[in-house]
């Protein structure tokens, strides 16, 4: 413990030991401000407020259970403290968010429309709210909100751009229009909404603006290029992108769907491989994959994504068999390294051999005779014995 919580602890204590419970209580709760998990706070302030305030006391009861992860109980004394004051806001909040951590969002959402109806000023209780509509897939009830929101605080861009993304996933693009403001949320909506040339203009506006946004920036770039059937120079824009800000699943789709409208079926199967790989759909990675070997048995690069994913997996030999064929390819020193000491650990010692691998090195040309010295040493002492056992004198 720091030293500044246990001096105020011991302040704390001598005031409890002086009778002067006012001041107890002020010094526990400067604790919690520091630390909240604090449970001889905690328990300090149960015992305080048990005689002269029931409404703290569940409240800090509460906390204590929160703190030893006894979220049942935590609702439990949070309820208890409404039902002594049903308008406190701090309860209702930590009513809302303590069923939400427990998994129970439907009376997570009940609490937080009761909080914005006793207070509407409370934004953070809007924000909770629509995001609890949202993984609930209940999307309008989130754009209500949002919309509400967006009434209640005028002056906040960031609800604007909250409803507009809302319609924008919904698919209202007309609607998300009218309240974005974000300008690389307004260029999505309206390349999404086919106003290509309008999008551009937001575009060649933003761009002698762009820093730290050059990524996103060349990103919706190269949506717009997708969209008039320019795939080369989309292609050349995500290339920039990746530079910027390395690889990922969007710009592998991006990529595959480029390639795909210039009926490159190949390219498109590797980028979509590498999709799905990125998203750590390794099953469908390997049917993307497969389809791309399917169209060209000779690409390197897709062998041995085929190999480390199927190695991934668990199906070892089928992974084998991709790094064979890597190997065949061009002899490639890692492939072999890799086939030589899976046969080997395997006890597959005539396979080993064939990519190289022997015991302290020692490589037998003859393939029917032992590929170990030891072996050989154990075979010539059994000759030996047995010469022995014949010419033994009876």
């Amino acid at each position: 413990m720091p030293q500044d919580l246990t001096d105020i602890h011991n302040q704390a204590s001598d005031a409890m030991a002086e009778g002067d419970t006012k001041k107890a209580i002020e010094l526990y709760n400067e604790i919690l401000t520091v630390a909240p998990a604090d449970e001889i706070a905690l328990g300090q302030l149960m015992d305080l407020y048990f005689e002269t305030d029931k409404f703290q006391y569940y409240l800090m009861r509460a906390n204590y259970n929160v703190v030893n992860q006894k979220f049942e109980h935590a609702i439990n004394d949070t309820k208890k403290a409404l039902n002594i004051d049903p308008n406190s806001i701090d309860a209702r909040i930590k009513l809302a968010r303590l069923y939400r951590v427990s998994n129970k969002n439907l009376k997570a959402i009940d609490e937080f429309n009761k909080i914005i109806e006793l207070a509407p000023e409370t934004k953070e209780s809007y924000l909770e709210l629509i995001d609890l509509y949202t993984l609930e897939d209940a999307k309008e009830s989130a754009v209500g909100i949002s919309r509400k929101a967006s009434e209640q605080f005028p002056d906040d861009i960031g609800f604007k751009n909250v409803v507009a993304k809302l319609y924008y996933d919904l698919g209202s693009y007309e609607e998300a229009l009218k309240f974005v403001t974000d300008k690389n949320l307004k260029v999505k909506i309206l390349l999404s909404n086919g106003q290509n040339e309008e999008a551009k203009a937001v575009l060649d506006e933003m761009k002698p603006q762009i820093k730290e946004e050059k990524a996103a920036y060349k990103l919706l770039l190269a949506e717009y290029f997708y969209n008039k059937d320019n795939f080369n120079e989309s292609l050349s824009a995500i290339d920039d992108y990746i530079n910027l800000q390395g690889p990922n699943a969007v710009s592998f789709q991006m990529k595959a769907l480029c390639y795909e409208g210039l009926g490159d079926e190949f390219m498109a199967a590797v980028n979509f491989g590498y999709m799905k790989k990125a998203q750590n759909k390794n099953d469908e990675a390997i049917v993307e994959f497969n389809h791309a070997h399917s169209l060209n048995k000779k690409d390197k690069n897709v062998l041995i994504e085929l190999a480390n994913l199927y190695m991934n997996l668990g199906e070892k030999y089928t992974a084998m068999d991709f790094w064979n064929a890597v190997y065949e390819l061009d002899n490639d020193s890692h492939a072999k390294e890799v086939l030589g000491n899976f046969y080997f650990k395997e006890g597959d010692y005539r396979m080993a051999e064939k990519y190289g691998k022997f015991k302290e090195g020692k490589a037998v040309p003859d393939a029917q005779n032992k590929a170990y010295t030891e072996a050989e040493e154990e075979d010539e002492g059994l000759i030996e014995k047995i010469i022995s056992f014949f010419t033994k004198k009876k």
